[in-house]
């Protein structure tokens, strides 16, 4: 009898895992060059307080620009989500942040992690690569359209290209 009721639970274990299949981990990786110093636009990517970048950014709010601080970033649209900053680093030239509230219909995402490198590429070029990490919106299985895989990933990469988009505009002018 217990072999039997072991042999059953070995099975349901071994078989229901087998197929059960949450979300996988999707990234995004881009890159942008940008005609200014690199002192420039670390200054403009290093500041955590000024999130002007995104076009589809109403306005961004934070007590400070310090390790730890968060930020919530409204959108013209409609909807806000909110960033904790989790390293500044000058020396390298690198920030990283990670988003602690989101709404769906702007960025569907869970766990998601930024971050930004910044190095010259020549005497007046910047190479700014911005990478994410995260889950889709849904994280059980059989998400809805807009919070799966191929959708969450797409509106990341709508995010990031409006960020980088923004940064360069700012960055090339004056």
């Amino acid at each position: 009898m217990f072999r039997n009721l072991l042999a059953i639970f070995v099975s349901i274990f071994v078989f229901g895992s087998a197929f059960a299949h949450g979300p996988s981990r999707q990234k995004v990786s881009l890159t942008v060059n940008i005609n200014a110093p690199v002192e420039k636009v670390w200054q403009l990517i290093s500041n955590f307080k000024e999130f002007k970048w995104n076009e589809n950014v109403k306005d961004s709010k934070t007590s400070s620009n310090e390790v730890g601080s968060e930020r919530v970033i409204s959108f013209k649209g409609g909807g806000a989500i909110k960033q904790k900053l989790e390293k500044l680093n000058s020396e390298k030239k690198m920030v990283s942040w990670r988003v602690v509230e989101t709404d769906n219909k702007i960025l569907p995402v869970n766990s998601y992690a930024s971050k930004i490198f910044v190095k010259a590429d020549g005497d007046n070029r910047t190479s700014v690569t911005y990478k994410s990490g995260f889950y889709r919106g849904f994280m059980g299985n059989d998400p809805p359209p807009e919070l799966n895989d191929e959708n969450s990933k797409k509106k990341v990469e709508e995010f990031i290209e409006g960020n980088l988009k923004g940064l360069k505009k700012i960055a090339e002018s004056n």
